[in-house]
C-alpha cells in the first residue's frame, strides 16, 4: 500500500493562536496548499486521521481544536485586508460614504456562518481526516458572504448592487468549492454548480425587470444575470485572479529551474509558463529532488500534463532511460497516494505516484477505485489537457505502460508472453538485453505447467558483464536460483531410488522456500510480484511429485525421526528438564521476573529450548519468537524496534486479543524508543493478564550489527529499562557467548537485568533417551555397546547425536530398501563406525565442526586453533607445557598464550581438563581437526 503524502518543508506540531505567523500559514494552507493542511491534521495523530471520528469529536487534539479557534480570525482578517480596499474604492467612484455598520456587520455575520458552515460540516459529514475541507469551506466561504454583502451595502444602485452581490458571490465562492473539494473535482461538479447558481441568482436580478410589467427586460435580465454567475463562479474556481501572481513569480525564478510558483500552489488550474522547463531543468540538476517536485505537481490533476511532458522529454534525453524508469519504481517518494487520502475508499483504492507517473508516460488514465467522482472528474481533466501533453509513443512508454499494468494487477498475467513485442523492443538501449532476457525467462518459467519442464531452467544462465552494472541485480540472483532448482529437479528425474528422488524434491522445496523469502525481502515489484507466482507454481508441482513418491510402495523405509541442524519441538525435544525447571522457578508467581540469556556453543540446543517454551508455561503465557538471522536485515534501531512490534502484534492475535497496530511512521521517522514505548503502554491495556516472552535468537549480532552502525549501543539500555518497567514484558536470549565475555560498554546495561544460564552437553540420561527413543513410534533397536559408543564419541552433544542417529536410519534404508540386504532392526558399534567414518558424515556436520573451528580462529586470545591443532594428536590428551612447545601447529606459543587460549577454549565447551592433561571435550571434533585443522591452519597462515 502507498504511503501519506510527505510534506518537504517544516510544519509546525501544533499552530499556536498567539502566533501571528500561524494566521498567514493557515490562510496560505487554505487557499493555496491544502496537501499541507492535510499533512498537519496527519501528522498530529495518524490514528485519529484514519480512524471513522467524527471530526467535531476530534477537539481533544490541539492541532484540530486550534484550527477552530483561529479560522473565525483568519475569516476577519482575510474580509478587512481585502473587502476594505474594495469599499474604499467603491465609495470613491460613486462619490460616497462608506457605510460602516453594513460592511461591519457583513465582516461579523460572515464569520459566524462560515463557522456554523464549519460546524455543521463536521457534524453532519465530517471525519477526523475531514477538518481540512471543513476549515477551507468555512473560511472561504465567510470571506465569500462578507465581500459580497459588504460590497453590496455600499453601492447606491440598486441593479448595480445585484450584480456586484452576483459577482463576488461567484468569485468567492467558486473558490470556496475549489478549495474545499479541489481543483480536479470542480470539473466534475463545479460547472454543474456555477451554471444553477447562475440560474438562480438570475432569477433574482429578474425580478426588477418583471417588477416593471416588462417580460423581455425580466428575461434578458435572467439570461445576462444566468451567463454573469456562471463566468464569475467558473472565475473563482480557476483561480484565474491568482493567475498574474503566477506569472510574475515566475519571471522573478526564470531560467535557474530551482524554484517555481507551483511549489506552493497546489491548486492552479491554468498553465503555468515555464512550468514544463523548470520540471526538467531541476531533474538534470539533481534528479531525487527533481522526481520529488514530480511528485507534488501531480497531486494537482490540471497539472499532470506539465509532470507528464517533462518526464517524458528527461526520459528520451537520458543515456541510460531503462535505469531511470527503474528509478521511478524504487523512489521512496513516488510511494505515495495521490492525492492525500480522506475517506476508507481512499485509503484502499487510490493510486501512489509510481503508477500514475509510469501510466501517464504511457498516456492511460490511472485508475481511481470505485470513486464515480474522483474517476470522472479526472477523466474530464485528462481529456482537456491531451493536446498540452507529450503524446509520443517509443519502446520506452510503451514499456512504463507495461510496469503499470503489472503494478495495477499484482496478479501477474499467466502469460507474459503478450508483452513479448514490448521488452524484446528494448534491446536498442543501454540494460535493455538484461530487461528483455529476464522476462523471457519469467515468461518461459511461468509457462511450465509440468514438472518435467522445471529442468530446463538450468539452460538459462544469468551472469553480469563486466564493465556494467545490472539494472536489477536481485532479480537475476533470484533467476540463478530458480535455475538451481530446476538442477534439483532434474536430479529427481533422474535418480532412480525413492530415497534419492525424496532428497532430490526436499532440496528443491527448502530453495525455493529459500527463494520466497530472498524474493519478499530483497526484489521490487513488479518483478516480485511474477517470482512470487513462479515460486506457488513450482511449489505445487513439486508438492504433487512428492505426494506421488510418497505413495509409491505401502511398505517403504523408516521414517528418519532425528532432525539435524533445526530446532526440534513436541516429542522430539528430549532432555533440558534442568534448564526448563530453572526457567519455571525464574518466571513463576507474580511481580517482576528476570529476563535471561541462554548461552553455549554452537548446535548445543539453544534454539530448541526456546521453541518449547510455548508448551510449558501454559495459556497465559505468549511466547514472541524474534529470531535475529530472519530479521538480521533491518537498516536501523526503528526498524528492528518496530519489527519486533509486530511479532509482538501478531502474538497477540493468536490469542483472539485485539492488537493494537503499531505505526511504522512512528519508529522510522519519528523517535522509534517513544514510538515502541507507548505501542507497550497500549499493548499493556489490552494484553488480558498475558505475559509475552519475547525469545531473541542469535543475538550475538545484534553485537555486530552494533559495531556496523547499523543499531544505536543505546538499545540495549532501553531494553533493560523496558524488562525493569513492564513486569509482563519478559526477554530471553540466546546465543554463542556469555555476558561476561562481552566487554563493550553498551552490553553493560544487560549485566544486572538478566540471569545468565549455561546450555551445554546432554547429561547421559537424556543423551541415552535421544539415542534409543527420539521419538515414541520409533522402531529400530540399539546395542548397548552402539549407544554408549555415540555418547562417548560426541560427549551428548545434541546436534551430534542427532547427526549420527540420521545416518544410521539413513543407511539402514539404504541397505534394506535400496541394496535389498538382509538384516535385523538394531544397530550396533559396526554400524555406528561406519556411519562416523564414512566421507559425507564430516561433510554433513561441517557447519558444527567450522563453526567450532571460526570461532575459534577469530576470537580472543589467538593461539586457540594452534592448541586444538596440538591436542588433536592425542587421543588421551596433552598437559598445557606438552602443548606450547608443539610442533605441529607450525609454530611455538609462549606458556602465557596457551594458558590463556586453554581456558578460552574451556569456557566454550571444547577442551576440558581431565587428570592432569587437556582434552577435546567431543572426540568427533577432535578427528575433524585431526584431518583438516593443519591444512586450515597452513591456509589462515
Amino acid at each position: 500500500m502507498p504511503t501519506f503524502p510527505t510534506y518537504h518543508g517544516k510544519l509546525p506540531q501544533c499552530l499556536n493562536p498567539l502566533n501571528p505567523r500561524h494566521y498567514l500559514l493557515l490562510a496560505y494552507w487554505v487557499f493555496f496548499r491544502p496537501s499541507a493542511l492535510k499533512r498537519y491534521l496527519y501528522q498530529a495523530d495518524p490514528e485519529l486521521y484514519r480512524a471513522e471520528t467524527r471530526s467535531i469529536a476530534a477537539l481533544h487534539i490541539p492541532a484540530h481544536r486550534n484550527l477552530y479557534v483561529m479560522a473565525p480570525v483568519v475569516t476577519a482578517l482575510l474580509s478587512v485586508t481585502v473587502g476594505l480596499p474594495l469599499v474604499l474604492l467603491i465609495n470613491r467612484i460613486y462619490d460616497t460614504s462608506i457605510i460602516w455598520p453594513g460592511l461591519l456587520g457583513s465582516i461579523a455575520g460572515s464569520i459566524i456562518f462560515g463557522l456554523v458552515m464549519n460546524v455543521a460540516f463536521s457534524i453532519a459529514f465530517g471525519r477526523a481526516s475531514g477538518v481540512a475541507g471543513n476549515v477551507a469551506f468555512g473560511v472561504a466561504s465567510g470571506i465569500s458572504a462578507s465581500l459580497a454583502f459588504g460590497l453590496a451595502s455600499n453601492i447606491p444602485s440598486d441593479i448595480v448592487t445585484f450584480v456586484t452581490l452576483f459577482v463576488a458571490f461567484g468569485i468567492t465562492w467558486g473558490l470556496a468549492f475549489d478549495v474545499t473539494v479541489g481543483a480536479g473535482r470542480f470539473v466534475a461538479g463545479g460547472a454543474a454548480l456555477g451554471i444553477a447558481m447562475g440560474m438562480i441568482g438570475g432569477m433574482a436580478l429578474s425580478v426588477i425587470g418583471f417588477r416593471t410589467g416588462n417580460i423581455t427586460i425580466g428575461i434578458t435580465t435572467w439570461a445576462i444575470s444566468s451567463i454573469i454567475g456562471v463566468a464569475t463562479f467558473g472565475a473563482g474556481a480557476s483561480r484565474v485572479i491568482f493567475y498574474p501572481l503566477h506569472i510574475l513569480l515566475t519571471l522573478c525564478g526564470a531560467g535557474d529551474g530551482k524554484r517555481h510558483s507551483l511549489e506552493w500552489d497546489d491548486l492552479t488550474v491554468l498553465p503555468v509558463p515555464g512550468a514544463r522547463q523548470a520540471l526538467i531543468q531541476r531533474l538534470q540538476h539533481d534528479e531525487r529532488d527533481g522526481l520529488r517536485f514530480v511528485a507534488q505537481v501531480t497531486y494537482n490533476p490540471f497539472q499532470r500534463w506539465t509532470a507528464q511532458a517533462a518526464l517524458q522529454s528527461y526520459l528520451h534525453s537520458r543515456p541510460l532511460p531503462i535505469h531511470f524508469i527503474y528509478t521511478l519504481l524504487t523512489d521512496p517518494d513516488l510511494d505515495t497516494y495521490v492525492p492525500a487520502p480522506v475517506s476508507e475508499n481512499d485509503w484502499n483504492e487510490l493510486p501512489s505516484v509510481r503508477r500514475l507517473l509510469l501510466g501517464e508516460l504511457d498516456r492511460r488514465q490511472v485508475k481511481y477505485g470505485r470513486d464515480w467522482a474522483y474517476w470522472l472528474a479526472d477523466r474530464l481533466v485528462w481529456n482537456l489537457t491531451w493536446m498540452l501533453c507529450d503524446r509520443r509513443i517509443t519502446p520506452l512508454t510503451r514499456f512504463a505502460g507495461m510496469l503499470y499494468e503489472l503494478l495495477e494487477g499484482q496478479e501477474t498475467p499467466k502469460n507474459l508472453t503478450s508483452y513479448a513485442d514490448i521488452y524484446t523492443g528494448l534491446t536498442g538501449y543501454p540494460g535493455g538485453e538484461e530487461i528483455a532476457r529476464t522476462f523471457e525467462a519469467m515468461a518461459a518459467y511461468l509457462s511450465y505447467e509440468e514438472l518435467s519442464a522445471l529442468p530446463a531452467a538450468r539452460n538459462l544462465v544469468f551472469q553480469k558483464k563486466p564493465g556494467f552494472s545490472p539494472i536489477r541485480p536481485t532479480v537475476l540472483t533470484a533467476l540463478n536460483q530458480l535455475r538451481q532448482v530446476g538442477a534439483e529437479i532434474a536430479a529427481y528425474r533422474d535418480a532412480t531410488s525413492r530415497v534419492s528422488k525424496l532428497a532430490a524434491l526436499a532440496r528443491a522445496t527448502d530453495a525455493l522456500d529459500d527463494l520466497d523469502e530472498y524474493t519478499v525481502v530483497q526484489v521490487m515489484a513488479p518483478e516480485q510480484y511474477i517470482l512470487r507466482r513462479i515460486i506457488r507454481q513450482w511449489r505445487r508441482l513439486v508438492s504433487e511429485a512428492g505426494g506421488e513418491v510418497g505413495r509409491a510402495e505401502e511398505v517403504g523405509p523408516v521414517a528418519n525421526p532425528y532432525v539435524a541442524g533445526n530446532p526440534v519441538t513436541g516429542e522430539l525435544f528430549v532432555g533440558r528438564q534442568d534448564i526448563m525447571r530453572r526457567l519455571e522457578e525464574l518466571w513463576s508467581g507474580t511481580g517482576q521476573k528476570p529476563s535471561v540469556v541462554l548461552y553455549g556453543h554452537r548446535r548445543m540446543g539453544k534454539s530448541s529450548i526456546l521453541h518449547n517454551l510455548g508448551a510449558r508455561f501454559g495459556p497465559r503465557t505468549v511466547i514472541v519468537d524474534f529470531n535475529m538471522q530472519r530479521v538480521g536485515l533491518v537498516a536501523s534501531t526503528g526498524e528492528l524496534l518496530y519489527n519486533l512490534a509486530l511479532a509482538l502484534c501478531d502474538a497477540v492475535e493468536t490469542r483472539n486479543l485485539v492488537s493494537p497496530e503499531p505505526d511504522e511512521e512512528r519508529f522510522t521517522t519519528h523517535n522509534p524508543y517513544t514510538g515502541f514505548d507507548r505501542f507497550l503502554k497500549r499493548l499493556g491495556r489490552v494484553r488480558a493478564d498475558h505475559r509475552f516472552i519475547v525469545t531473541v535468537d542469535e543475538f550475538e549480532l545484534i553485537e555486530q550489527l552494533i559495531a556496523d552502525g547499523t543499531l544505536e549501543p543505546h538499545l540495549l539500555d532501553f531494553w533493560r529499562g523496558l524488562i525493569q518497567t513492564y513486569p509482563w514484558f519478559v526477554m530471553a536470549f540466546a546465543g554463542l557467548h556469555t555476558l561476561q565475555e562481552m566487554t563493550r560498554d553498551y552490553w553493560h546495561p544487560l549485566y544486572g537485568s538478566v540471569t545468565p544460564i549455561p546450555v551445554s552437553f546432554l547429561g547421559h540420561t537424556a543423551a541415552w533417551q535421544l539415542i534409543t527413543q527420539p521419538t515414541p513410534e520409533f522402531s529400530l533397536d540399539y546395542d548397548n555397546d552402539a549407544v554408549e559408543r555415540i555418547i562417548r564419541l560426541t560427549n551428548g552433544q545434541p546436534y551430534l547425536v542427532q547427526l549420527i542417529g540420521h545416518g544410521l536410519v539413513t543407511r539402514f534404508n539404504r541397505q534394506t530398501f535400496e541394496q535389498g540386504k538382509e538384516r535385523e532392526r538394531r544397530f550396533n558399534l559396526a554400524d555406528v563406525e561406519a556411519v562416523v567414518n564414512a566421507p559425507e558424515f564430516y561433510r554433513d556436520g561441517d557447519a558444527y565442526f567450522t563453526g567450532v573451528w571460526r570461532q575459534a580462529e577469530t576470537s580472543d586470545p589467538s593461539g586457540q586453533t594452534a592448541v586444538l591443532i596440538a591436542l588433536a594428536r592425542s587421543e588421551t590428551g596433552m598437559s598445557a607445557d606438552e602443548i606450547a612447545p608443539c610442533k605441529a601447529a607450525r609454530s611455538e606459543l609462549a606458556p602465557e598464550t596457551a594458558t590463556g587460549a586453554l581456558e578460552t577454549l574451556a569456557r566454550h565447551d571444547v577442551v576440558m581438563e581431565k587428570d592432569g592433561g587437556w582434552r577435546f571435550t567431543v572426540e568427533l571434533m577432535r578427528r575433524w581437526v585431526a584431518q583438516k585443522g593443519a591444512s586450515r591452519e597452513v591456509t589462515s597462515a
